[in-house]
């Protein structure tokens, strides 16, 4: 079962360094750690739909109105990263809703309950695929490289491990569902 603590001492193995045991060790490394995982970890998550950090909701309407151009608002959830574009059914097939996000709020015409589809803040990290694991111990090696080294080679040998376990996660979890066939698509029954 991987932890924080795993994926941080994956990325220190990139860089041929010394293992930590927490983020609350005194070494000036745990301290990096410390302050840039979640950010780390947060904007990885945030550049794709990944099939482990998606949810689904159905929110009702806030009591507040926007002040114009929507009829209505509803808030994000919590954990929200981003929202995947809203359709009339929520699936990525459907319609579009047109929308605006907004200060925590999405901003439509649509009705409550709006369905969404969304990237959540994943922190069980036992659910991580071992591939996307690896992509974010090497973002995480990419940028404390040159802090922690101050050698540029390190920093380049991080870089090319992270466009490889990157595109190698994004490879693994493409292939992961049911490719929607154009028959299967609502425009096109529309049609």
């Amino acid at each position: 079962m991987a932890t924080e603590t795993d994926i941080a001492n994956m990325a220190l193995d990139i860089l041929k360094e010394a293992p930590i045991t927490s983020f609350e060790e005194k070494r000036p490394i745990a301290g990096w750690l410390k302050r840039n995982f979640a950010a780390t970890r947060d904007a990885e998550l945030e550049k794709a739909e990944w099939n482990f950090a998606l949810r689904r909701a159905a929110l009702p309407a806030a009591s507040d109105r926007p002040a114009f151009g929507w009829s209505n608002a509803f808030i994000l959830p919590s954990d929200c990263i981003r929202l995947i574009p809203l359709t009339e059914c929520g699936t990525s097939e459907g319609r579009p809703i047109p929308h605006e996000v907004e200060d925590g709020r999405i901003l439509t015409n649509a009705p409550g309950p709006l369905k969404i589809r969304y990237v959540y803040r994943n922190t069980d990290y036992a659910r991580y695929p071992a591939t996307f694991q690896m992509a974010l111990a090497a973002r995480l090696a990419m940028g404390m490289a040159h802090w922690l080294t101050g050698k540029s080679n390190f920093a380049q040998i991080a870089s090319n491990a992270y466009q490889q376990a990157k595109n190698d996660a994004w490879l693994s979890d493409a292939v992961q569902g049911t490719v929607p066939r154009a028959a299967d698509n609502e425009w096109v029954d529309a049609r």
